[in-house]
């Protein structure tokens, strides 16, 4: 069972050959410990070497229940985890508090914005973790973070949820984080809160069309649930520069969107990297970009031309912007020409320049060690 300790929620979890110590914190309101949030903790390492849990204290019935579906589902889609072996002798039937609130997972991005805005009549509190998108050492983006919570707390209404843990290293020594364990990762999270919310959204990754084996999945997320807290997996109708276009026009979105976890000093958004310039070509393209703050550079068409889109994700961002264009007819602005040009280039090409880039950054990063150790040599 988990403690209470230093105002912190605190696990033992003993996984033969190591032991894990993870700590959830939260000043904004008081977490609720319980064994569902253990059994989430322990089940990916269990299903991962195929152990069973044994508890000696009473569980919600329908929890375990829904758990020994969700791991028949995960066991299915991953070969190296088997299907959940709980020993639960005692239940009980668990009923809902009835608080009247409801929350969302929340980053600031476009997923979490989407719903976030789809829903927000309904929603009462956000719930940021550090942790989890952003390192714990992470302190000037985790201070961005809780100032952007805190922002759009203010303008909205809502209520900012930020907890703090370490769990990260528990669920990545026992998988990948974004195939296997982010999803239990947001259920423990979310159990930690039964008594404080009755309802949690957790937004989408991927459309409908797109979905594939994930952490966090339509199939698996809402089975974290019971009687006393429902979990809802959101989103999946739109594609990503769907959501864009749906969110562009909403001054909080406008103020605070963040879609970049490059580590750049005092930059909010890099508006280099894949990702900042996918996002930013969906606003040019509904002619929305100017007027979101968070990018405080124009697009710079040469740096997309100059992405290597190897993955099939990047393509299909590729693709659904040039799509959005098209719509919109800018077929012959720099920037429509970049994003042809990148998806465009042979594989080979791209391999190329991958392997020449990722020589490039070694020989950098071994000439400034060099620079460090003899700087009079320089």
């Amino acid at each position: 069972m988990p403690f209470i300790k230093d105002g912190m929620v605190r696990f033992d979890v003993n996984i033969h050959p190591r032991r894990f110590t993870p700590y959830f914190a939260c000043e904004t309101i008081p977490l609720h410990p319980n064994l569902e949030s253990a059994v989430l903790l322990a089940l990916l390492p269990a299903m991962r070497q195929n152990r069973r849990l044994e508890l000696d204290q009473p569980v919600s019935d329908s929890f375990i229940k829904n758990l020994d579906a969700l791991s028949k589902i995960f066991s299915s889609w991953y070969r190296e985890y088997h299907p959940a072996r709980i020993h639960s002798p005692n239940t009980y039937a668990a009923t809902t508090a009835g608080v009247g609130r409801v929350g969302c997972f929340f980053t600031g991005g476009v997923d979490s914005f989407y719903t976030f805005l789809k829903h927000q009549r309904e929603i009462t509190d956000l719930i940021y973790v550090h942790g989890f998108d952003v390192d714990l050492d992470d302190w000037p983006r985790r201070q961005a973070i809780s100032a952007m919570g805190q922002s759009i707390a203010t303008q909205t209404g809502i209520r900012f949820i930020e907890v703090e843990t370490d769990s990260r290293k528990l669920f990545r020594a026992f998988g990948h984080w974004g195939f296997h364990g982010h999803g239990f990762a947001l259920g423990t999270v979310g159990r930690l809160l039964v008594g404080v919310l009755d309802k949690i959204y957790i937004p989408s990754s991927f459309a409908q069309a797109d979905l594939m084996p994930w952490g966090s999945h339509p199939a698996t997320d809402p089975l974290f649930s019971d009687e006393a807290l429902q979990f809802v997996h959101d989103g999946c109708e739109a594609t990503r520069v769907r959501k864009i276009q749906a969110i562009s026009s909403h001054p909080v979105a406008r103020a605070h969107l963040r879609v970049c976890w490059e580590r750049v000093e005092g930059a909010y958004n890099c508006g280099r990297c894949e990702k900042c310039l996918r996002t930013m070509t969906s606003l040019y393209a509904v002619g929305a970009l100017s007027a979101v703050t968070t990018f405080s550079a124009p697009i710079d068409p040469e740096r997309i031309r100059a992405l290597v889109l190897r993955r099939e994700s990047s393509r299909k961002f590729a693709r659904e912007n040039i799509e959005l264009m098209n719509e919109n007819g800018l077929q012959s602005t720099p920037v429509y020409q970049a994003w042809k040009h990148a998806l465009n280039r042979s594989d080979f090409v791209n391999w190329v320049l991958e392997r020449t880039r990722k020589t490039g950054r070694k020989l950098r990063r071994s000439w400034q060690k060099r620079i460090g150790k003899n700087p009079g040599k320089a």
